[in-house]
């Protein structure tokens, strides 16, 4: 994809944007981004510019942000590339990146590491004074979510699996951005037998008359999905 445009503005190359950008220069070779590398004539208008802009005007403003693109203002930049991603958050339910609330650097890092925040990894770490913390996924959607963080005396195990267990994190056409929109969400992992007489067991509970109520968690049974500080159920 071509990158950005600014009215009047040439190419300068990476080299120009570290004089000032020195912290970011330095990281970026450990960033997914960096990954995207052309050689020769193809490789030319490549890097910074990619997804600021041509560089040229802001260099001779001394820095002036309204002479360079900001993707955290504008995902439009990153949907160049992420064309996938831009249809989701056309969807029902989606984080309100289109509408300037959330921006794609709050779950992304750009310019250093894994441009997913927490690379994969959702490991336990023992925080002071006590308790534990999950990084990985679980960490960046808890910078906003606090109140599913916890501590919970009865843990939904699936929160530690990770919240895209559960959740779309761009968008979805079922409420709370949820990958299923009924109990089949949760039959995937909580096993499911049926017996001869046609009952249907979920555990150790006949579940035949439960299940047509409603999703698991809206039908008045296990509301409190992330976990509970009173019901080893997740009841309440």
């Amino acid at each position: 994809m071509a990158p950005p445009s600014i009215p009047g503005a040439e190419f300068v190359g990476s080299e120009e944007c570290t004089t000032c950008h020195e912290a970011i220069a330095k990281g970026f070779p450990t960033a997914t981004h960096a990954r995207l590398k052309a050689h020769g004539d193809n490789a030319k208008n490549m890097g910074c510019e990619s997804c600021h802009g041509p560089g040229s005007l802001h260099v001779k403003s001394g820095g002036e942000r309204d002479k360079i693109v900001n993707p955290r203002k504008s995902p439009t930049t990153c949907f160049q590339c992420h064309t996938e991603v831009r249809a989701k958050f056309e969807l029902p339910h989606h984080h309100p990146v289109l509408e300037g609330k959330v921006s794609c650097a709050d779950c992304h890092n750009p310019h250093k590491g894994d441009a997913i925040k927490g690379g994969g990894t959702n490991l336990p770490q023992t925080l002071k004074g006590g308790g534990t913390a999950l990084l990985g996924h679980n960490e960046t959607c808890f910078q906003c979510h606090t109140a599913q963080r916890g501590p919970f005396v009865f843990e939904h195990e699936a929160v530690r699996e990770g919240c895209l267990s559960c959740h779309s994190p761009h968008g979805s056409i079922n409420q709370r951005m949820l990958t299923e929109r009924s109990a089949t969400l949760c039959l995937k992992c909580h096993f499911q037998q049926q017996t001869t007489a046609g009952r249907i067991f979920i555990g150790d509970s006949d579940h035949t008359a439960r299940l047509p109520q409603g999703t698991c968690w809206s039908a008045g049974c296990h509301e409190a999905i992330h976990g509970s500080q009173v019901n080893g159920h997740l009841r309440y």
